[in-house]
C-alpha cells in the first residue's frame, strides 16, 4: 500500500521506494493495449457494413420507385383519346402547335430513279460505201443510252432519255433522245377519264415503227421508207401528246376491242436537223426553221381474234397548224404533209410464244411543196414496207424486211430485201445477222444502182432496269 504525503520521499523499512505517478498511467495503457484489438481493422469493417447497408437501401427505393410507375400506368389504361389529347394540350404552351409549319408530303421524287443503259453495234461489210456513198466496211458503236424514270407524284412518272451517238472519227454527239412528264390526268383531275399526256420531248406516233427506239428494232436499220422520207431514225418532236380510248367493248367469247387516238402539237422543228427533209435541205445550201406548230395524229383499232392472236389498223397523218410551220432560213415556205396507213397481225402458237408469227405492213406518203426555195420540187413521194418473223425457239427468231421508196429530193426510187435472224443470248444480250441488198433506178443514168450488198451483224446488251417493249416487239 501506497501513501503520498508532503515534502521529500523516505524509504521505509525495507528499503523499497513507491512507483510515480507517470508509471502507473503508462502501465495501465501497456494493459488495455493487451487485452484490446487494434482499432483500424474494426473501423474498416464497420465501414464496409455500412457501405452494403446504404447500397441494399437505393435498390429498395429503386424497386419501390418502379412499382409506383407500373400502377400509374395500369391505371391510365382506361384514359380516352380525348383525355389524353387534353393532357398533351397542357404540356405545350398555347398556340404553339398551331404555329409550326406543315410538314411537306413525301414523294417518290425524293428516291433515285430506275436507270437502264443500252449499247449497239454494228459490224458493216459490203459495198454500200462505193455505191451509195456511205460509211461502211467498219465496226462502230452506234450509240449509248441512258433511260431514267422515276414516279413524281400519284399521277405523274418522269422520264429521261439521253443518247450518245456515233458522228464518225471516233467522236460521239450527246443528245436528249426524250424527255418527258408523264400524266394521267384522270388521277391528276380526280374524274373518270382515261387520258394520258406527254409534256416535253418524245417521239410522237406516226405509223408503227417512230415510236422505237434503236435497241428496240426489229432489223439492223429502220425500213426504206422510213429512212428515205422521214429520216435514218425517225422523227423527234417537242409539245404535248394526248393518248386517247375513244371505245373500248368486249365481243363474243370475251375477245377485247379498242379504239385509240394518238394526237400531238408539235415545234415545226419536227422535220429540222437529222431528217430526210432537213438533209434535203442541206444538200441544196438551205436552213430551215420553224415559227409555228404542226399536228401529228393516229388513229388505231386492236381486236383480239381469239386468246392467242390479235391485229391492229392504224391510220396516221402530219399537218402544219401555221404557214410557218416550216420555213426555210430565208423565210419561204415549205408546205409539208405526211399520211401513213399500217396494219400488225401477231398470232401464237402458245402463251409461251415459241413458234409465234409477226406481220407487220406499212404505206407511207410525203408530199411536200417548197413553193420558190427549189430544194424539193412539188412532188408526192410514198413507199411501202412488209417485215414478217416468225420465232423458231424461245431464244432464235428469223425474218424478212422487204422495203420500195422514192427518194424525198429525187425522181429515183429504192427497193431493199434483207433477211435476218435474231439470238437473244438472255434477256440483255442479243445478237442479230442481216444481209441487205438494194437496188436504185431512175433519177438519172448515174444513179442507176443494181449490185449494192451490204452484211451487218448487229450486237445489242443493256444493263439495268429498262421500260416494257411495245406489246408486238419480242422481247
Amino acid at each position: 500500500m501506497f501513501q503520498f504525503v508532503r515534502g521529500p520521499r523516505t524509504a521505509r523499512a525495507g528499503g523499497a521506494q513507491r512507483p510515480s505517478l507517470v508509471q502507473l498511467l503508462c502501465l495501465a495503457a501497456l494493459g488495455v493495449a493487451a487485452l484490446c484489438p487494434p482499432l483500424s481493422a474494426q473501423d474498416s469493417k464497420d465501414k464496409t457494413i455500412e457501405q452494403l447497408l446504404k447500397e441494399l437501401a437505393a435498390e429498395r427505393a429503386a424497386r419501390e420507385a418502379l412499382e409506383k410507375r407500373v400502377e400509374q400506368l395500369e391505371a391510365g389504361k382506361g384514359v380516352s383519346n380525348d383525355e389524353l389529347e387534353r393532357r398533351l394540350q397542357g404540356l405545350v404552351a398555347p398556340g404553339e402547335l398551331q404555329q409550326q409549319p406543315p410538314r411537306p408530303p413525301s414523294s417518290p421524287a425524293f428516291y433515285d430513279p430506275a436507270i437502264g443503259v443500252f449499247m449497239d453495234s454494228v459490224a458493216d461489210a459490203g459495198n454500200f460505201d462505193q455505191r451509195l456513198g456511205e460509211d461502211t466496211d467498219n465496226f462502230r458503236l452506234r450509240e449509248a443510252e441512258v433511260d431514267m424514270r422515276l414516279p413524281l407524284s400519284p399521277f405523274a412518272e418522269g422520264v429521261a432519255i439521253f443518247s450518245w451517238e456515233n458522228a464518225g472519227n471516233n467522236e460521239f454527239e450527246a443528245t436528249v433522245e426524250e424527255g418527258y412528264a408523264n400524266i394521267n390526268i384522270g388521277e391528276m383531275t380526280d374524274t373518270n377519264v382515261d387520258t394520258t399526256a406527254k409534256l416535253g420531248r418524245f417521239r410522237p406516233i406516226f405509223g408503227r415503227n417512230n415510236q422505237l427506239h434503236l435497241h428496240d428494232w426489229l432489223q439492223v436499220y429502220q425500213p426504206l421508207p422510213v429512212r428515205d422520207l422521214l429520216g435514218p431514225e425517225g422523227l423527234v418532236g417537242e409539245g404535248v401528246m394526248l393518248h386517247q380510248p375513244i371505245v373500248d367493248w368486249e365481243g363474243e367469247g370475251g375477245l377485247g376491242r379498242t379504239v385509240n387516238l394518238d394526237l400531238s402539237v408539235v415545234n415545226g422543228e419536227l422535220f429540222v436537223g437529222d431528217t430526210a427533209l432537213g438533209e434535203s435541205a442541206a444538200d441544196a445550201g438551205l436552213g430551215l426553221q420553224s415559227d409555228d406548230t404542226m399536228v401529228v395524229a393516229r388513229v388505231s383499232q386492236f381486236s383480239e381474234l381469239d386468246t392467242l392472236s390479235d391485229i391492229e389498223f392504224g391510220l396516221s397523218a402530219i399537218e402544219p397548224l401555221g404557214g410557218n410551220a416550216v420555213t426555210t432560213d430565208s423565210g419561204e415556205r415549205v408546205d409539208v404533209h405526211y399520211y401513213d396507213a399500217d396494219i400488225t397481225w401477231r398470232s401464237r402458237s402458245a402463251e409461251h410464244g415459241v413458234g409465234s408469227w409477226l406481220v407487220q405492213a406499212e404505206g407511207m406518203r410525203a408530199q411536200v411543196d417548197d413553193n420558190a426555195a427549189g430544194f424539193v420540187p412539188d412532188t408526192q413521194n410514198q413507199g411501202w414496207w412488209l417485215t414478217v418473223q416468225r420465232q423458231t425457239s424461245p431464244n432464235w427468231y428469223v425474218g424478212v424486211l422487204y422495203g420500195t421508196s422514192d427518194l424525198l429530193n429525187s425522181t429515183a426510187q429504192q427497193d431493199s430485201i434483207a433477211p435476218y435472224v435474231t439470238w437473244y443470248a438472255d434477256e440483255f444480250f442479243r445478237v442479230r445477222g442481216e444481209i441487205e441488198h438494194l437496188t436504185q433506178s431512175g433519177g438519172g443514168a448515174n444513179d442507176n444502182i443494181s449490185d449494192a450488198n451490204r452484211l451487218l451483224l448487229e450486237f445489242t446488251w443493256n444493263f439495268g432496269v429498262h421500260a416494257p417493249h411495245p406489246y408486238w416487239v419480242n422481247k
